[in-house]
């Protein structure tokens, strides 16, 4: 082997003794290399951007926190938040109250308690007061201004409003079978309205109501024959056939029913509307009226004197009879109405009432001398 030089000795020599500072820059093949890691590994710069962030979280969290909204509520229940925190539960009873009566068309009355709570507004998602209260409204329970008929005092069904409560029942009267020979139908009880208020849900539609109206029920009736009556004019005006009305009187049969007499007692079936309704028919009679005789005194005539100088004539008035039917049935006095057709003329007779004195008789007897 060829000798090695020196140097390559030296090199040995001094690569064989350990090292005391294996890392230190002088022991680096590439210095280059261990500088930059050296500065990448103790850069600041992401720390500070971290905390930087960080601080401005809990800047944000802070702010947040500190914003304060309002919890709109309906019975404890949270239905939405608003930013506006100046606004009041009064104000917020008035929007849905406006709201409700534009939607329903009549005045409104909340069951259910609104109110307002203050909250953080940390993760709150805010709207404004229109979505909220168009929320509320969906949700919200309330009763609303309407009409109920009164039958006899009674509540019998409610509608929205007056209009539809007088449309209803004048539809009731419209279509009732009014008897033949009568007219005018009118309810023959005590129905008038009131103003309620009610859920919704309670109020009918005017064909609810007209079906509740004129709903009709079977009643027993005792009927009184009377002279001109006939089996099956009997049947007829009581909505019946003949056959019912048979099956109705078992003491009368196919024989006897046309031999019927006045003051004999039938039971009638009668179909009736639950509303008892009363028609008129009107019979017409003439009368004559008698005429007065009026005196007429003549004082330059003898009380012997006496002479008729107007005739007398009898006048005419008609007398109108409206006579009352309560579900064809007639019931209650006639009501009577008086029409002159002609006036009466007065019988005038003159008398005297002239008496002679004693002086008339001195001067008679002066004359005559």
């Amino acid at each position: 082997m060829p000798p090695r030089n020196n140097r390559q000795l030296r090199i040995r020599e001094k690569s064989s003794k350990p090292m005391l500072f294996p890392l230190h820059p002088s022991n680096m093949r590439d210095n280059s290399v261990y500088m930059k890691k050296r500065r990448r590994r103790y850069d600041p710069k992401p720390i500070i951007i971290i905390l930087l962030v960080l601080a401005l979280l809990c800047a944000a969290v802070l702010f947040l926190a500190n914003q304060k909204v309002l919890a709109v509520m309906v019975n404890d229940e949270t239905v939405g938040y608003i930013k506006d925190t100046s606004a009041t539960e009064t104000e917020l009873n008035n929007m849905v109250l406006a709201k409700l009566k534009q939607e329903v068309g009549n005045n409104i009355e909340i069951v259910d308690k609104l109110s307002l709570k203050s909250a953080s507004g940390i993760f709150k998602k805010t709207e404004n007061s229109e979505q909220v209260v168009a929320k509320v409204c969906g949700i919200v329970s309330y009763n609303q201004e309407a009409v109920t008929i009164l039958v006899e005092g009674k509540e019998f069904c409610t509608l929205a409003n007056l209009e539809s409560a007088r449309q209803a029942l004048q539809t009731v009267l419209d279509q009732y079978k009014v008897p033949e020979g009568t007219a005018q139908p009118e309810f023959a009880i005590k129905i008038n309205t009131d103003t309620v208020f009610v859920e919704n849900s309670q109020v009918s539609t005017v064909e609810e109501a007209v079906k509740l109206l004129s709903a009709t029920q079977d009643v027993e009736k005792e009927y009184t024959v009377v002279s001109g009556d006939t089996f099956g004019l009997i049947a007829s005006r009581a909505g019946m056939t003949e056959d019912e009305l048979l099956k109705a009187n078992p003491s009368v049969t196919e024989q006897t029913k046309t031999n019927l007499q006045p003051g004999q007692k039938l039971k009638l079936i009668v179909n009736e509307p639950i509303l008892p309704i009363r028609t008129y028919s009107w019979e017409t009679v003439k009368e004559d009226i008698p005429y007065k005789t009026v005196t007429r005194n003549n004082s330059s005539q003898p009380e012997s004197y006496s002479r008729e100088i107007q005739e007398g004539v009898n006048g005419t008035k008609e007398i109108i009879k409206k006579i009352p039917y309560v579900n064809g049935i007639q019931q209650g006095e006639p009501q009577l109405t008086e029409k002159v057709t002609k006036e009466a003329v007065n019988r005038i007779i003159e008398v005297g009432t002239y008496v002679p004195s004693s002086n008339d008789d001195e001067d008679e007897e002066e004359q005559e001398e």
